[in-house]
């Protein structure tokens, strides 16, 4: 070792250089041990030592490489990632400055490539407060977040100089809240406090936008829903423009397009035949590939296009998206959803004929549904070939839908009826687009583009002491982000003039906000309840009961005072029909739902829409939760760290509530981790397990996805827009997907499925 000490240096973060000290090393470590009893402080040092000391390193790249180190040895026990974050973050705090204020003022100066800076009025207010908001931020809290979560930040959202990380994630909450409340100091501190405490995560457009909004004078808006503005070449191209517009690095976009007329169908204009949707889609999947940026999470990556399935092209469209296309006409950048009437439904399970006809030819579908639907849908039937261009079974185009979806995954499925008779909005007309992954469901028109900014909140951080759900402080979170997602919507429209939200067809006439959930199945696992059993069932139903009912109330409140949304007027709200209602559902005694109704109907609602189901998966990469409202994925994940090696080098992640059960139960060895390596993050076929343990840790490949699908049917009525649902099966057949999604349609859920995930093969089920 002494030998060793002459030519072993270290370059401190000042730049001087020092001989190494290996008992500072041991030291540090220690100090960021305190609480995890099952580390060896000095062997752990040692380790590091030998493993990643080398001349010349630098004292941030020790301890970069003292973290990764500690999170590969996560599978000896628990405690090992949470050091591995304590390092990770003790270092970010030692490279980056404590104040708020000097932090912002280095990003408001420092305008490069990886900082998008702050607007001038945003850094205004908070070098005029910046004592305030100095002495509010707990840095402390930057502990809670795990190692993966903080590498998240760091990689996506944390503000870099010349490459280097200036910014901890307590600012970057901080800033983000200054930016939605501005000069209310007082409420900004109040949802800096829900995200330093990870109660909720905002969508990441507003993460990453919202304090430079005015600067880049864009609206900080989740999704954008827009509908073709015409059947005519202007009509296509003014919408594909629209649509150009809209797609942003952390927004979403879907657009509708039955309005087009079918392929041959004759154009009077040009004395020419239509070349219908697949050509028009190839030219906006195009589009979205030139318009697309890299920084776009695979989430959010691409466009929905919403279609009709009587649609004379449908059938062609599906078939872009199938593996088998050949290139020249696949969508490769679009996510196909379906629009399926009851009617498609019935003649299904009859074995009836479908009929495919032409917008053109056949008026009036678009704009109507249920049984105005049916009597028009049937009444062009009975008029024959003028109308009906050609007619198929109604199963062999259901056989079509399901096997592009076993091969894809594709296309969305939205039953048409029950998206339009469960709606606040439908007093507006038919609704004809919903979101990226079929979540929120909204009105539009050609000269209105439906918007929606969400937020979530991680329902595992609202357990007592005693493990007891606190429903009264998860209300009260549900009613603050409905304050900061008017805020937001109140902040969009000082930044857009009307003119130009007129051009772009943001009209604000509903203000629908949508508020969701993640971890879910981490709140299950932290109150021993399997995802599926009766107190899991009862407890998501309240869970979802109680953000509703706060969401409204917060709404209420906000209307007493600003007036309700233009549209109010006439929607099933105004006439005291809450969601529940539209489900014919009665809600739990957790509340006063009467006198919610009543104050309703004195002042209404600022918002027409307050609750969704979204895919989180960029909000639960930071709190290290499960996605929203998903069982378990594995129970192994594979993850990639650089150990200082230009390779990043693959380690097994254990899931840590397994690893700590398993600890506490003197079961974990050496040899489970290679069973579960070997059994693909399953612990169902590992001996000597406890079974109880095994049904709390099925992944979503083991939990019977039929009662996922009676969870969904069951929070449904506390959900006025619509879920980002998933099914997951390994090996299913044609059958058994149809009568799932038969199943999903009975129950009236509004979102038949977003993605269907698949396993059929023994390569799939290895990976």
């Amino acid at each position: 070792m002494a030998e060793l000490k002459k030519h072993l240096y270290v370059q401190k973060r000042d730049g001087s250089i020092e001989s190494v000290h290996y008992d500072e090393i041991i030291a540090r470590i220690k100090q960021l041990c305190y609480g995890l009893e099952k580390i060896d402080p000095a062997a752990t040092a040692i380790h590091v030592i030998k493993k990643c000391l080398y001349t010349g390193i630098t004292t941030s790249q020790l301890d970069d490489a003292a973290a990764e180190m500690a999170i590969t040895m996560a599978t000896i026990h628990p405690d090992y990632e949470k050091l591995a974050a304590r390092i990770a973050i003790s270092n970010l705090h030692k490279q980056t400055k404590e104040k708020f204020s000097d932090v912002m003022e280095d990003i408001y100066k420092n305008d490069g490539y990886w900082n998008i800076g702050l607007s001038d009025d945003i850094y205004e207010i908070i070098m005029k407060n910046k004592d305030q908001l100095n002495e509010a931020i707990n840095y402390e809290n930057d502990y809670i977040l795990d190692y993966f979560g903080l590498k998240y930040l760091t990689q996506n959202f944390l503000v870099k100089y010349e490459n280097q990380t200036i910014e901890r994630p307590q600012h970057l909450f901080m800033k983000v809240s200054v930016g939605i409340h501005r000069d209310d100091i007082n409420s900004a501190i109040e949802t800096y406090k829900m995200l330093s405490q990870k109660l909720c995560m905002f969508s990441p457009v507003v993460m990453q936008l919202q304090p430079a909004a005015r600067k880049l004078n864009v609206s900080v808006i989740s999704h954008y829903s827009i509908a073709m503005i015409a059947d005519s070449i202007d009509g296509i191209y003014d919408t594909l423009n629209r649509l150009s517009t809209f797609i942003l690095p952390y927004s979403s976009t879907a657009v509708h397009v039955h309005k087009i007329r079918a392929a041959g169908t004759y154009i009077k204009g040009s004395n020419g035949k239509s070349s219908g949707l697949p050509l028009m889609l190839k030219q906006y999947d195009s589009m979205v590939r030139k318009t697309e940026t890299l920084e776009r999470p695979k989430s959010i990556k691409g466009v929905a296009i919403y279609c009709e399935l009587w649609h004379a092209d449908i059938m062609k469209v599906i078939d872009q998206i199938r593996k088998t296309t050949i290139a020249d006409i696949k969508l490769k950048h679009s996510h196909l959803a379906l629009w399926i009437p009851d009617e498609f439904m019935r003649r299904v399970q009859n074995d009836q004929m479908w009929s495919f006809m032409s917008p053109d030819h056949c008026p009036g579908l678009i704009e109507v549904h249920g049984e105005e639907f049916d009597k028009l849908y049937n009444e062009y039937e009975l008029k024959s070939k003028s109308f009906v261009i050609r007619q198929i079974e109604a199963r062999k185009l259901w056989s079509q839908i399901i096997q592009s979806q076993i091969e894809t995954g594709l296309p969305l499925l939205l039953f048409k009826d029950a998206c339009n008779a469960k709606s606040n909005e439908s007093h507006l007309g038919t609704i004809q687009c919903a979101g990226r992954n079929g979540d929120t469901v909204q009105f539009t028109a050609s000269d209105e583009v439906a918007t929606c900014t969400t937020a979530s909140i991680s329902v595992d951080m609202f357990l007592t002491s005693e493990n007891n759900f606190d429903f009264y402080k998860l209300k009260e979170v549900a009613k603050k982000i409905t304050y900061d997602l008017n805020k937001i919507i109140e902040n969009n429209n000082a930044i857009l003039n009307e003119e130009e939200q007129l051009k772009f067809g943001l009209k604000q006439n509903q203000l629908a906000i949508g508020i969701g959930i993640q971890g879910l199945a981490d709140l299950f696992i932290k109150m021993k309840y399997p995802f599926d059993n009766k107190e899991a069932r009862d407890l998501n139903v309240k869970i979802h009961e109680t953000i509703y009912y706060g969401a409204l109330e917060a709404s209420n409140e906000l209307a007493a005072k600003n007036g309700p949304y233009k549209t109010y007027s006439n929607s099933p709200t105004s006439k005291g029909l809450l969601q529940f209602d539209l489900w014919n559902v009665k809600p739990s005694n957790l509340w006063d739902w009467n006198s919610l109704k009543t104050k309703i109907a004195q002042h209404g609602l600022r918002n027409s829409l307050v609750t969704v189901t979204s895919n989180t998966e960029i909000e639960s990469s930071i709190f290290g939760n499960v996605n929203s409202i998903e069982p378990l994925d594995t129970n192994i994940k594979r993850r990639f760290i650089s150990l200082g090696e230009s390779k990043p080098k693959e380690i097994q992640v254990v899931n840590p509530y397994l690893l700590k059960d398993l600890h506490d139960l003197n079961l974990w060895n050496e040899n489970i981790i290679s069973e579960l390596v070997n059994n693909k993050g399953s612990v169902q076929e590992i001996k000597g397990l406890p079974e109880d343990l095994k049904k709390l840790y099925r992944t979503k490949w083991e939990i019977d996805q039929k009662s996922l699908v009676v969870m969904a049917a069951e929070r449904a009525p506390f959900i006025d827009q619509s879920q980002a649902f998933s099914l997951n099966m390994v090996k299913a057949n044609e059958e058994i997907i149809s009568e799932m999604h038969m199943s999903t349609w009975k129950m009236g859920l509004k979102t038949g499925v977003c993605q269907l995930r698949i396993k059929q093969t023994e390569e799939d089920l290895r990976d």
